[in-house]
């Protein structure tokens, strides 16, 4: 994981590349806690990656990779985590280019659930929306802010090696900002 870190910050930094060529970085972390006679508390967080190529002016094609938290904490701990990845479109629009709608499928994913005295592990398909506003803050880089909606089905599940089918479901509504980087 830190290569691939790694590479993201070199592309970011480097100016002579392929033209045609989008890198976009994004993430969120959203923390609570609610102290009465029991604590509670949760922590979620997203983050994603996407390479995409100009398939015209406005409208990129590519693939995605994301990855997704959360951590419940009452008298038990819940958590619930997922990476994601599949094909990723993006559309921008607008005065500059300040606006944009992304959407991404992911054919694959993952994750694993725990109420705090077991675990499974699930696998299916989510679905990423995304409306951002990104202003462009040098030629070719643009960071900014957005709306997304994840939305999660999975199918089936394994717990103690032994796999079933499951109609399991997660669904988040969040913000989040990025970085986007074209050549």
């Amino acid at each position: 994981m830190k290569n691939l870190f790694a590479v993201l910050i070199i592309i970011l930094m480097t100016s002579h590349a392929r033209a045609g060529l989008l890198l976009e970085v994004g993430g969120t972390y959203l923390s609570d806690t609610l102290s009465t006679s029991a604590t509670k508390t949760s922590s979620k967080y997203f983050y994603n990656v996407g390479v995409a190529f100009s398939l015209n002016k406005n409208f990129w094609g590519g693939w995605n990779y994301s990855g997704i938290s959360h951590t419940d904490k009452d008298t038990t701990t819940e958590t619930f985590s997922s990476t994601d990845t599949g094909p990723y479109v993006k559309w921008q629009f607008g005065k500059n280019e300040l606006y944009n709608l992304s959407a991404a499928y992911n054919i694959l994913s993952r994750a694993t659930f725990s109420d705090g005295t077991s675990t499974e592990t699930w696998q299916g398909t989510s679905m990423w929306f995304q409306f951002g506003v990104s202003p462009e803050v040098r030629p070719g880089l643009r960071i900014g802010a957005s709306l997304n909606y994840f939305l999660a089905s999975y199918t089936k599940k394994t717990v103690s090696n032994v796999e079933s089918n499951a109609s399991n479901s997660k669904s988040w509504i969040f913000p989040m900002l990025s970085v986007s980087k074209e050549w």
